[in-house]
């Protein structure tokens, strides 16, 4: 059996992988796609770039390759969408765990409900919203929290829940707050969204060069997630999962 862990980014996952033993790449197309062994459990981790149908995407790869190979061993237990968040509310800091309890979109009525996870290290439950754009003025980040009564908003996981329910997949969505509900980004990153979704590097320096002013709050933004990125792969060593694949009793790993 094995969990499979999706982010945006590569960055959201590497920290993690360093804890894994055998990490191999896999012959996936996608950005980035490894695996490993955890506590002899087998471990996938896939990042596809922003948004929720890149997201989904790396979920219907995997979920092919897996049949593909037809071995019980490699079965997917699990989906987890994991990665940086935006705190929606003004009493989160940057680098505290949410686990989600449930989804909520802005683009439709349903809530999606999230497998609970056990952890020794701390974190908050509650509600994420998930939305198909970079949240970036504090003005928005609060009247979201309000709208939705959400704690953070994302990008990705709405796409990974939607594709597990239909895969029968235990789903699971862990998030570390990498930007407060005060803060605001001197750059429109939407802007820099290429036409898949993806957040183009390119045009973020592109922009940052056409405003100087901008280039120290990317420096500061770097370090804290590399920082959340870290506390976040800590994290995801410790959890425990309590996940109830469709027709079977329930099984904690």
């Amino acid at each position: 059996m094995a969990i499979l862990y999706i982010a945006s980014e590569a960055a959201e996952l590497k920290p993690f992988a360093a804890h894994l033993t055998g990490l191999r790449p896999l012959k996936w197309p996608l950005d980035y796609a490894q695996e490993g062994i955890l506590n002899d459990r087998r471990i996938l981790l896939a990042a596809n770039g922003a948004g929720p149908k890149l997201a989904a995407h790396a979920l219907e790869i995997a979920i092919r390759a897996i049949s593909a190979a037809d071995l019980q061993s490699s079965a997917l237990e699990a989906a987890v969408s994991v990665g940086f968040c935006g705190a929606l509310q003004p009493d989160l800091k940057e680098g505290q765990v949410i686990v989600a309890e449930n989804l909520k979109s802005p683009e439709s009525t349903e809530t999606l409900p999230c497998c609970a996870v056990d952890c020794a290290r701390p974190f908050l439950t509650g509600d994420i919203l998930s939305q198909n754009r970079v949240a970036g003025k504090s003005s928005e980040k609060l009247d979201l929290g309000r709208r939705f009564q959400a704690l953070a908003v994302e990008m990705e996981a709405w796409g990974v829940a939607a594709r597990a329910k239909r895969a029968g997949l235990p789903f699971c969505c862990i998030k570390i707050v990498a930007d407060r509900a005060d803060e605001s980004f001197g750059l429109d990153f939407n802007e820099a969204r290429s036409g898949d979704g993806r957040i183009s590097r390119g045009k973020i320096m592109g922009k940052a060069v056409a405003r100087p002013s901008v280039i120290p709050e990317l420096f500061r933004l770097k370090r804290r997630t590399e920082m959340a990125a870290a506390v976040l792969g800590d994290f995801l060593v410790s959890c425990r999962f309590s996940v109830q694949p469709v027709g079977a009793s329930v099984a904690e790993n």
